[in-house]
């Protein structure tokens, strides 16, 4: 293994490849943002280390020294090879990496259940899975596309509606009781209610069913739209859950719908990037997945696992 261990510092053969290339303190100064008494002090540590004069300095001109102009084409030669293989590196990463950006619901609900087929098809492919219920920000991480629930509203971006969220009521088998069976939507003032805040439906689902919502006053209120989930599963209470979210529970028989009446939540699951984005030719391999996926989700029977 060869011994690097006598090479200057890095940063100061940098900075002599900058300074014989401007042939200037100061433009190297600049380029590189430090001062020019940064420069000149990592240029005479180089010089110290090297034990010869690198540069001639006169009043207005800096020329290279014999022994500088012996040592430029190596230094220039060997930063390429250094900024060529961190290129390759981060090509290679970049290339063979998607990263979307997902909500907590709609991946531990939804997109979980069909990743073994995007596996299967593409195991090539690395997928990176960034959960958050944040709006995507682009320009601040790395994410390639997000699955983002609202109203296709994200400037600069662009959005295709990928989801139509119907909400409605669904709840675990178990928790249905032959004391108060649920047979009418006023028959849920039996039964403890689940609410998610963040989307405000029951209100509407009951206007939309003909009652008065203000009878129903058992309620949990759960600010975390997969929490709500699970705590349906677990027989906790009857929330208004997007169908396209819980299809898979409902197919299974863990969820039943007590009523088919549904109502629209005022937004949608939309796919959102940068139009740049599909460039990257795995970003345009997931797009046309993931679409896919969804059109077969929605071809199912709408009212599967209904009472």
């Amino acid at each position: 293994m060869n011994d690097f261990s006598g090479l200057p510092s890095l940063n100061y053969l940098h900075t002599f490849e900058s300074v014989a290339r401007h042939l200037s303190f100061t433009n190297a100064a600049k380029e590189l943002c430090v001062t020019q008494a940064a420069v000149s002090h990592q240029i005479r540590a180089l010089e110290e280390h090297l034990g010869v004069r690198l540069f001639h300095r006169e009043k207005r001109k800096v020329l290279l020294s014999e022994e500088g102009l012996k040592l430029l084409p190596s230094v220039v030669s060997g930063l390429q090879g250094i900024a060529d293989s961190l290129e390759s590196i981060h090509n290679y990463d970049s290339e063979d990496t998607l990263v979307v950006g997902v909500g907590s619901s709609f991946s531990a609900n939804w997109l979980v259940h069909r990743l073994g087929t995007f596996y299967q098809q593409y195991p090539e492919v690395n997928l990176h899975l960034k959960i958050t219920n944040n709006d995507p920000d682009f320009a601040a991480d790395e994410t390639d596309m997000a699955v983002v629930w609202g109203k296709g509203d994200w400037e600069g971006l662009m959005c295709e509606q990928l989801m139509v969220v119907e909400f409605t009521p669904v709840c675990s088998p178990e928790l249905l009781n032959k004391t108060h069976p649920l047979k009418t939507p006023e028959d849920l003032i039996h039964y403890p209610l689940l609410d998610d805040p963040d989307y405000e439906v029951w209100q509407e689902w009951f206007e939309e069913a003909g009652i008065q919502e203000r009878k129903y006053k058992r309620r949990t209120v759960i600010r975390d739209s997969n929490v709500l989930i699970n705590s349906t599963l677990d027989g906790h209470g009857i929330a208004l859950c997007a169908v396209g979210i819980v299809q898979e529970y409902l197919d299974s028989g863990r969820l039943i719908r007590p009523f088919e009446l549904s109502i629209t939540g005022g937004g949608f699951y939309y796919l959102v990037y940068p139009e740049k984005a599909l460039r990257k030719p795995l970003v345009r391999l997931f797009k046309t997945w993931l679409i896919k996926e969804v059109r077969k989700a929605e071809s199912r029977d709408p009212f599967q696992g209904t009472l």
